[in-house]
């Protein structure tokens, strides 16, 4: 028995059964598709199967719901008494692309890590909530429990919108992603959008016959950070907001000034603010100069490409408050902490499920050409999850 958890223990051999069986079908997010790599990398369907087909064979409630042509979320169930509190669990079956590395789906085990694309990112979390729901299927379960294993995390987020959408709000609800099986209440929001500047191009010999679009681009980069300087404002526990220039294209030739720039950008917001909020208030910066400062210039700032917002939950909420006990009870940290990152659990926040994020192993892990898993930590995890589960 597990002192901990009041339950026979998971064991990593079982980790290591299902995980490496999940790490070995691919599951790239389609929006990373490229025509060099094996078509069949590609998309979430075959694993969300195995997902269905494994939790069906333990006897617990499941369905394919489908967000996208042949991209479903899949949907599980374990029915609670009448009145008990609603509870979602939620981890996501896309990856991203496998640069660097020689054999991403075949899984690599050394001592207690598991070494593969998507170990850690989010499969160790799918798994860490699968063996929970068959210990509970088996245990009995306290609250009514809906775990979903979700498409698109990695790029726009449509199978939680979808699931919220589609579903209503649970009590309360955890979201898997590696936080070194800590609480996580807050998280930033990111947008990511491109401003188009329009100049003139010439020759090179007479620049004055010209617009330099680049040159602009250099002016509204000088001005955005100056004004991010000026309007500086920070999170107990998420620290600065950040606006970076992540990508830069300019140019038609070493001989010509050049007549269009395109820069992206990347801003980390905090939860005083939506992503249109914050887009909005960047939108009117770029408008204020463009109308001061850009003569000759077009500034055109498009429509965010992602908007993953950010979110706060009270450090009073029922999620934190129980999971900190049983996290305390295991003798693990148990204060909740805000990250960086952002995850679904913000979509599942904003839509009305207080929805904190924990799951095993390190962010720094994910997305590396090395990503493993700790298989004893995934186990410890379902046990915590368990004992969650088990105690409303």
């Amino acid at each position: 028995m597990s002192a901990a958890a009041g339950h026979d223990r998971i064991e990593p051999q079982e980790v290591a059964s299902l995980l490496s069986a999940m790490v070995s079908i691919p599951s790239i997010n389609p929006d990373f598709l490229q025509p060099s790599l094996p078509a069949g990398w590609f998309g979430e369907a075959k694993l969300a199967t195995f997902i269905a087909d494994w939790l069906s064979r333990e006897g617990i409630e499941v369905a394919m719901e489908e967000v996208l042509p042949g991209r479903p979320n899949v949907v599980a169930h374990l029915r609670g008494r009448p009145g008990a509190p609603a509870m979602i669990w939620e981890g996501h079956t896309d990856t991203v692309q496998v640069e660097g590395m020689a054999s991403p789906f075949q899984p690599r085990i050394e001592g207690t890590r598991l070494y593969g694309r998507g170990s850690v990112d989010d499969k160790g979390c799918l798994a860490m909530f699968m063996l929970a729901m068959r210990a509970l299927k088996r245990r009995g379960c306290g609250c009514d429990l809906t775990f979903v294993a979700a498409i698109d995390e990695e790029t726009t987020f449509r199978g939680v919108q979808h699931h919220v959408r589609a579903h209503q709000p649970y009590d309360l609800g955890v979201a898997g992603e590696p936080t070194s099986l800590a609480i996580v209440r807050a998280c930033k929001g990111v947008i990511r959008w491109v401003i188009d500047v329009r100049g003139r191009a010439g020759h090179a010999s007479k620049p004055e016959d010209s617009v330099d679009a680049l040159a602009v681009a250099a002016d509204l980069l000088h001005h955005l950070r100056g004004y991010m300087r000026a309007t500086d404002r920070t999170h107990p526990l998420l620290g600065r907001r950040s606006l970076t220039c992540t990508l830069m294209q300019a140019g038609e030739g070493a001989n010509t000034v050049p007549g269009h720039a395109s820069l992206t950008f990347d801003f980390r917001t905090l939860p005083d603010q939506t992503g249109d909020e914050a887009w909005q208030e960047i939108a009117d910066v770029v408008n204020a100069f463009a109308r001061g400062h850009a003569a000759g210039a077009d500034i055109l700032m498009q429509a965010p490409f992602v908007d993953s917002v950010s979110m706060e939950v009270s450090r009073d909420a029922r999620i934190v408050r129980e999971l900190s006990a049983v996290l305390a009870k295991a003798g693990l940290p148990h204060e909740a902490i805000g990250v960086p990152f952002g995850s679904d659990a913000s979509k599942l926040t904003r839509a009305g499920t207080p929805t904190v994020i924990f799951g095993p192993g390190r962010i720094e892990q994910a997305h590396a050409a090395d990503e493993h898993v700790d298989m004893e930590e995934v186990a410890r995890g379902a046990d915590i999850l368990v004992s969650l589960a088990s105690g409303l």
